[in-house]
């Protein structure tokens, strides 16, 4: 069974990872393909853990974010790999990231 959705054509798909990558041929014969992710477990795993979690900073380990991996690898990667921390607290602190947070306060 073939799947489309417009011009993509399903490729490949891994439920349990949420992850489905379509595939588009284009006029001058190559191909584009983009892979997308469920994230609504993940925001749903992280509301619920940062409401559960206890206010303040005291103690030797917080867990502060899940980042789905299309993100990290987009966004926080090259970061990450710098030991740019600064970059990541902001990306972490921006309100248009709330989502992946599983701690209030800032980073």
């Amino acid at each position: 069974m073939i799947v489309r959705d417009g011009d993509w054509t399903l490729f490949s798909s891994d439920i349990r990872l949420g992850r489905h990558t379509w595939r588009r041929e284009n006029s001058d014969g190559t191909s584009t393909f983009r892979t997308d992710y469920a994230v609504d477990p993940t925001i749903e795993a992280n509301t619920a853990m940062r409401n559960m979690a206890t206010s303040g900073w005291k103690g030797d380990y917080h867990k502060v974010a899940s980042v789905p991996l299309n993100i990290y690898w987009n966004k926080l990667h090259d970061a990450v790999q710098q030991d740019d921390d600064r970059f990541v607290s902001n990306f972490l602190n921006d309100r248009d990231n709330a989502a992946w947070r599983t701690k209030e306060g800032r980073v």
